[in-house]
């Protein structure tokens, strides 16, 4: 019995449309007729040990079947699931959990340490063989497969996510189960409705390369039953045994960030991805990284979001658009899904024109309305009837489009005027042999503020500080950039540190440098 939108109606459309059609991790597969049967199962099993609605459930996990199962029996019960962001530091993964409320954890072997400072030692539940006091499998073994007699609603919490923290400490966010399905749905409407590359639909073979806690792997797990989809899950990623399982399972269509886009085309079978379906997001995608993919025949939208927001835009091909094939526009300029309303406010207060910089504001059903305890930043940042700074540097297009510009934090203030760091970015990714980019604003007597670039080369591979140097004067020539923004100083490093999300950590970056000193 329940009332309005529930996470687990996407399972249920599933087995009554889909049913034979199968999950598959590794050697297992499993149709959507027989999920369901055990996330019932786990659903009575978690109500026979304790956990009750409105209970917090952490999962540490890789992207799993038993992960997708928990994420449906959740819902079905009325328990709040909070997947762990398994790619945080230690320490910083146990604040996270501490701070969610976490009751219940659920842990597959690799992360059986976090157990050990989790506070509860009698609630925590091995996926698979452990020491533990619960096992996953004796919980769906001895319970019944009917279904649950708990009333839940779509204005129940479903799910806490946190923000993967470049700029500071990661925040949290509640999420219900109405706001997660609206969200999830607009991301399938515009994939599926639109002229986009990364269309979407049930004939598709659906494998996410992006972590279940990175908003459920941006709602993947949600879009493939409900499409009647194959979904293929690969566990931990690990680009070349995501090639190889592309391959076998015949997938066409993937979700990832530019980081792994680049790692899956440094694989000798990457001639196989041709004609494979893409959408990016997570960062700004480089010019050199949109064209590779291009070059290598996969068709690839991108998509713009984040944990606070959910997803906000999706690159389409507008009606009339002269040139379809243009990656640069792909790469660079996003449609709002279905039901996003969109701003862009000047550092003046005022509301921008087209073409016009300032901090884009967001409205849509779906936010969550504030931060998770967090009074002070929920004020910073939602205001109004609805409406959410997302601290990003944007324009709008005529087109209705939107262009990131840069975050409003790493943007660069030299001389009283702006310096986008990621248009900087991007150019200089151009450079033959150049893996990552990134571009720093320091504080500079005379101007303020001055750019400074940090460069990573490919492995086995040198840059030039003269190549560098030399492509930027051309792009000044070129009319893309102004000379004025040509970094002041050019820095080579062995590691560039990445968020857990796979984003270059400006913050970590930025302290790595200044430990080091002038260069």
């Amino acid at each position: 019995m329940h009332k309005g939108l529930l996470v687990s109606d996407f399972l249920r459309r599933a087995v009554e449309l889909s049913p034979e059609v199968e999950i598959i991790y590794g050697d297992k597969k499993q149709t959507y007729k027989e999920t369901y049967k055990r996330v019932l199962r786990l659903s009575n099993g978690l109500l026979s040990i304790g956990i009750k609605k409105g209970n917090v459930i952490g999962v540490a996990d890789w992207n799993t079947i038993k992960f997708v199962e928990l994420l449906y029996a959740a819902s079905a019960i009325g328990a709040v699931v909070y997947p762990v962001n398994i790619r945080l530091p230690p320490e910083q993964a146990v604040q996270t959990i501490r701070f969610a409320g976490v009751q219940w954890l659920f842990l597959s072997k690799d992360f059986i340490l976090l157990s050990k400072q989790f506070d509860t030692k009698e609630n925590i539940v091995a996926l698979d063989n452990s020491d533990a006091k619960w096992s996953y499998e004796d919980i769906i073994t001895n319970a019944s497969s009917s279904e649950p007699e708990i009333k839940v609603s779509g204005e129940d919490p479903y799910s806490i996510l946190f923000t993967s923290g470049t700029t500071g400490q990661p925040k949290a966010v509640m999420y219900t189960n109405e706001k997660v399905v609206q969200g999830a749905l607009s991301i399938v409407y515009q994939l599926g409705l639109y002229d986009t590359p990364a269309k979407l639909s049930s004939k598709d073979i659906i494998m996410p390369l992006i972590p279940f806690y990175h908003i459920w792997s941006w709602g993947s797990v949600f879009h493939a039953p409900y499409l009647g989809a194959k979904y293929v899950l690969s566990g931990r990623f690990d680009p070349q045994s995501a090639v190889d399982i592309m391959i076998r399972e015949k997938v066409t269509w993937i979700n990832a960030v530019p980081t792994m886009m680049q790692m899956l085309l440094a694989q000798k079978e990457s001639s196989s991805l041709r004609g494979m379906k893409a959408l990016v997001g997570g960062m700004a995608i480089p010019y050199n990284m949109a064209k590779a993919m291009s070059d290598s025949g996969i068709k690839f939208s991108t998509i713009y979001g984040g944990t606070d927001m959910l997803a906000t835009s999706i690159s389409i091909i507008p009606k009339g658009f002269e040139n379809p094939e243009s990656i640069d526009y792909l790469r660079a300029t996003t449609h709002p899904v279905p039901f996003v309303e969109v701003k862009v406010v000047k550092f003046d207060g005022q509301e921008a024109g087209n073409n016009e910089m300032g901090e884009l504001h967001i409205r849509s059903p779906w936010l969550p309305g504030g931060y998770y305890k967090d009074t002070e930043k929920t004020q910073l940042s939602y205001y109004g009837e609805g409406w959410f700074k997302t601290g990003d540097l944007a324009l709008l297009t005529v087109d209705g489009g939107i262009k990131i510009v840069d975050r409003v934090k790493d943007v660069i203030k030299s001389g009283g005027e702006w310096i986008p760091s990621s248009i900087l970015e991007s150019i200089i990714s151009e450079v033959p042999n150049t893996e990552l980019v990134a571009v720093l604003g320091f504080s500079d007597e005379k101007w303020g503020e001055r750019p400074v670039a940090v460069l990573k080369a490919k492995p086995g591979k040198n840059i030039l500080q003269q190549d560098v140097l030399n492509h930027l004067k051309k792009a000044v020539e070129d009319g893309r950039i102004n000379k004025w923004w040509i970094p002041d100083r050019i820095i080579f490093v062995d590691e560039m540190p990445l968020t857990s999300t796979g984003k270059v950590n400006k913050l970590l970056l930025r302290e790595k440098i200044q430990s080091k000193g002038p260069s």
